[in-house]
């Protein structure tokens, strides 16, 4: 995915002006700042840095400085980190006094949609670490999925299939996160039915070292013998309420979601559970996703 910090975020700017009449947020300055007067953002969406390779950083850094100057906005007499808080970690490594910077006046919502969009960039986050911060700017700044993914320049798809991540149990996640198993997998994991099918096909994709088109292979495998058995049962036994049954888990495997069908003398309906307002659009865009 290719995005443009600049142009997004001079974009961005222009609609706040538009909306508000600030022009405080196109003023940018550049500056040689103190180190001690800069702070990483604790909302920074990396949280991982490679001890080797910021070492290396510093080893160039001492050798050459820093070429490509970090973004900040100012607070008070200091200066909060938007995007580079791994060429300043670097820099305080190799002793430097001074970092040069960008000094930007950003709302909270464009620091973070600011620093996002650059890790994304530099494809520095890991699976897990997108998916929660781009689930932190929904729920602290009142965005939709369709307004989120705008800014991003993704679709909106794209963006719930990484927020459906944040549904693997914990520890799937933390093999997302370490790279043990990739987006890909991680993508067909989330559309599993239940937690205990999840941890066992990311046990098999690690310890069999299976590719996403094996894994993909595999699981297609076992949910047609699965259906196959379930209709076996239904066809030998005769009962209706197996034969609902069957219907339901096949419908939850597509959907993502717990289902219900009832059954009455004339009619009937489907109920399809969430839990929120942004589990039911995950829900939507599954049902929409599949609907061919």
């Amino acid at each position: 995915m290719n995005i443009n910090l600049n142009c997004l975020t001079k974009s961005t700017d222009i609609q706040t002006e538009d909306k508000v009449g600030s022009a405080q947020e196109t003023k940018i300055d550049f500056k040689m700042l103190p180190i001690d007067r800069v702070f990483p953002n604790a909302n920074q969406p990396r949280k991982l840095f490679d001890k080797n390779t910021l070492e290396e950083l510093a080893q160039s850094i001492r050798e050459n400085g820093v070429l490509q100057p970090i973004l900040v906005r100012q607070i008070g007499n200091n200066y909060q980190i938007v995007s580079g808080e791994r060429r300043y970690r670097a820099s305080k490594l190799a002793g430097m006094k001074s970092i040069p910077a960008v000094v930007r006046h950003l709302s909270e919502e464009k620091t973070m949609l600011a620093a996002l969009i650059e890790n994304i960039q530099r494809q520095d986050l890991n699976p897990v670490e997108e998916a929660k911060t781009l689930r932190d700017i929904i729920l602290n700044y009142g965005l939709t999925h369709d307004q989120l993914a705008e800014k991003l320049g993704k679709s909106r798809s794209a963006l719930t299939n990484r927020l459906r991540l944040l549904q693997l149990p914990p520890e799937v996640q933390l093999m997302v996160a370490d790279g043990r198993i990739s987006a890909g997998h991680a993508k067909m994991l989330a559309g599993l039915k239940d937690n205990e099918t999840v941890r066992f096909w990311a046990k098999k994709i690690i310890n069999e070292q299976l590719s996403v088109y094996e894994t993909e292979k595999q699981i297609g495998q076992s949910k047609a013998e699965e259906q196959f058995t379930f209709r076996k049962k239904c066809k030998s036994s005769g009962s209706n309420d197996l034969h609902i049954r069957a219907l339901e888990e096949t419908l939850q495997e597509f959907w993502g979601a717990k289902v219900r069908i009832r059954q009455g003398k004339s009619k009937g309906r489907i109920e399809i559970e969430f839990y929120n307002n942004e589990d039911l659009e995950r829900v939507v865009d599954s049902i929409m996703a599949n609907r061919y």
